[in-house]
């Protein structure tokens, strides 16, 4: 199995359109292009940069204003509230259980 990419903000890259190639553009994922994906700039990832963590649920200050402020628009705040949820949940129980109830999760939706 090729190596799971788990972002800072919780999603997995290798479940996502864009990483796989079948949207395009084509998306790296964000650790490989420094935060800075085609879309743009990654607040999350320089925000788990400058706090020196993995990602957001390991941050002190999590979950703050601006993590729940930054989600997919087509999905709405709801998106965020999700997110910080399994990052809760992985800072606790590890990559790899998050990694198996996001996708059970998703298979249900």
């Amino acid at each position: 199995m090729d190596e799971i990419i788990y972002s800072p903000c919780g999603l997995i890259c290798n479940d996502c359109a864009w990483y796989k190639g079948e949207a395009e553009p084509k998306c790296l994922g964000c650790k490989t292009v420094d935060g800075k994906p085609f879309w743009g700039t990654c607040l999350t990832f320089s925000c788990v940069a400058e706090h020196g963590v993995e990602h957001c649920g390991l941050c002190e200050d999590f979950p703050c204003d601006d993590f729940m402020g930054r989600y997919d628009p087509r999905e709405g705040p709801s998106n965020a509230v999700l997110r910080a949820g399994l990052l809760a949940y992985r800072a606790k129980h590890g990559d790899e259980k998050a990694i198996e109830l996001t996708r059970k999760r998703e298979k249900e939706h």
